[in-house]
């Protein structure tokens, strides 16, 4: 889903600049006085506010005050940008009890991983209320994958240990019929790496539990589904959110991730035959278009045919800015219609079976 950022800032500069930045990624909503500030919100809540230090012929910090007595905005995470720390400016944030703020000049990165802390604070908060399995799920996988970017930015091996468990815990919430509901939550996290990985992860493991393969078959495809992306944490942000075509360079940085996850699979030892397969072949295609390497049909095992189905399906309804978002049902119909080379047709028929057993298409 995309997330939605209101600015309210008088200078137009400063405003047209975070409009621009933040239009890559999230719905963006601007104002530059609080009248239509607040009358915009109301009508349509953003899930962050940023405010700059002068709105209108007022401060930033008065219209913070006025947003913390309003019982439909006062909820929302807001930020302050300064356009300077003095001590002044610091009496004021603590008085209007702003925990958050920038400082002019800052860093775009700086900015957008702020606005990310700030959503996914408040989904993750809101895991808390849901049943035992799926949070368990969602924040064993999420620590997981921390844990990944963390060792994988320090030069530590892959912390497989951390993925096989947040795995089991996915093959729980699968066995336990709460698949829907994981998927519905995970989707409004702000990490889109995070979201196409749990999700992969989440769907191989109910296709494996439906078809009847046992426990430990259902959790290397979990694991597989989780680690096939991995890759991805390599490529920048930019381009992962772009919501135009791809350079040349671009898509080979892209294409690049499969190569670079099997690399992060070697600094283990204990990584399950079937969990590389799934990380290598996942892009493949039983008529040779896929890549890395262009297999065939005879190179593809069942492992790999099964992860094949589920990224095509997951590239298909995940929501990215460079292409809407289709339906499962859309999705289905078109890897059933124009796929059928490049697919295995008979286990795509009962990945759609699956998903009309479970009633699973609009959580998808």
């Amino acid at each position: 889903m995309k997330h939605s950022v209101a600015i309210i800032d008088s200078n137009s500069t400063h405003r047209n600049d975070v409009v621009k930045l933040l239009s890559l990624y999230y719905d963006v909503q601007d104002y530059d006085n609080e009248g239509a500030a607040f009358g915009g919100m109301r009508a349509r809540r953003p899930d962050v506010i940023l405010v700059g230090p002068q709105v209108g012929a007022g401060s930033g910090t008065n219209l913070i005050r006025d947003l913390r007595k309003d019982p439909g905005l006062a909820w929302i995470p807001t930020i302050y940008i300064a356009d300077n720390e003095d001590f002044r400016t610091v009496d004021q944030l603590r008085d209007a009890g702003i925990r958050e703020k920038l400082v002019q000049p800052y860093a775009p990165q700086t900015l957008l991983s702020l606005l990310s802390r700030q959503i996914n604070g408040r989904v993750e908060q809101g895991w808390q209320a849901l049943p035992g399995s799926q949070r368990k799920a969602l924040e064993s996988s999420l620590q997981a994958f921390n844990r990944i970017v963390e060792d994988l930015t320090r030069g530590k091996p892959l912390p497989f240990a951390d993925v096989s468990k947040s795995c089991q815990a996915v093959v729980e919430a699968v066995q336990n019929h709460e698949l829907g509901g994981l998927l519905d939550q995970i989707r409004r996290h702000d990490n889109v790496t995070y979201v196409h990985s749990l999700r992969f992860a989440s769907m191989m493991s109910l296709f494996g539990s439906a078809i009847g393969l046992p426990e430990d078959q259902q959790l290397v495809l979990a694991i597989g589904g989780m680690l096939a992306n991995v890759g991805m944490m390599t490529v920048p942000r930019p381009v992962l959110h772009k919501a135009g075509a791809l350079s040349p360079q671009e898509w080979e940085a892209v294409r690049n991730h499969v190569q670079v996850a099997e690399r992060i699979l070697s600094t283990c030892d204990d990584i399950p035959k079937g969990v590389g397969l799934i990380v290598s072949h996942h892009h493949e295609r039983l008529d040779g278009s896929g890549y890395p390497r262009g297999l065939t049909g005879k190179d593809l095992n069942q492992l790999s045919r099964m992860a094949g189905i589920i990224d095509v399906f997951c590239a298909l309804t995940d929501h990215r800015p460079h292409k809407p978002s289709l339906s499962p049902a859309a999705a289905l119909a078109l890897m059933t219609e124009e796929m059928s080379a490049q697919l295995d047709v008979g286990l795509l028929a009962k990945f759609q079976a699956i998903m009309l057993e479970v009633g699973g298409f609009e959580a998808m």
